[in-house]
């Protein structure tokens, strides 16, 4: 009996030990891939274009007013479309390295601008449409862009356009009216924890 516990002990402390270890190649990465961004993109070019990037989360935000959308519009203005087109290619470049990325997400936000109750269903569905469309069409114009035509089969497996209506609405109206680039890893492999689909 003793020695089954002892086999068990080491069972499960072989097992923590893993996991720590897995725990620590994940948040490693996420670390090179922070600083593989760090290196690609210069502070002024980052702020040229009004952009930066959550070290923790590794989103990209635009705070640009220029490259905000406007009211009740989901149009890629030619300002955002400048934007894009200097920034995607390079972005993309850096988070192809990373084996474990099993997705890109282009998330369109929306303000709480509504005339009337902002918290109405018929407010959270027209702000997730528009969100959504704005999403869409940031997705649909870095496909199509001459630039990324040797990355079109990755960007098909591996970006996605996702509305947030005005969940992340903040007090600031056109800011709130923007899209933001995060990226999805496959955790599975170093927590146990299902994200890849």
């Amino acid at each position: 009996m003793t020695g089954l516990m002892i086999v068990f002990i080491f069972v499960c402390l072989s097992f923590l030990f893993q996991i720590n270890h897995n725990r620590q190649n994940y948040n490693m990465i996420h670390d090179q891939i922070y600083k593989d961004l760090q290196k690609e993109f210069k502070p002024e070019e980052m702020a040229r274009w009004g952009t930066n990037i959550n070290p923790k989360t590794l989103t990209v935000s635009f705070y640009e007013p220029r490259v905000y959308f406007g009211t009740n519009d989901a149009t890629v203005n030619p300002e955002f479309q400048k934007v894009l087109q200097e920034f995607f290619p390079r972005y993309v470049k850096v988070v192809q390295q990373y084996d474990d990325i099993v997705e890109v997400r282009i998330e369109g936000n929306a303000s709480l601008e509504w005339n009337g109750d902002v918290k109405s269903k018929e407010a959270y569905f027209y702000n997730m449409k528009l969100s959504q469309d704005r999403a869409f069409n940031v997705l649909q114009y870095v496909y199509a862009m001459e630039s990324m035509q040797g990355e079109r089969d990755w960007l098909i497996a591996k970006l996605r356009a996702n509305g947030a209506s005005y969940s992340n609405a903040n007090e600031n109206v056109s800011a709130s009216r923007c899209v933001e680039i995060s990226i999805k890893r496959d955790t599975e492999q170093y927590l146990g924890v299902g994200e890849k689909e």
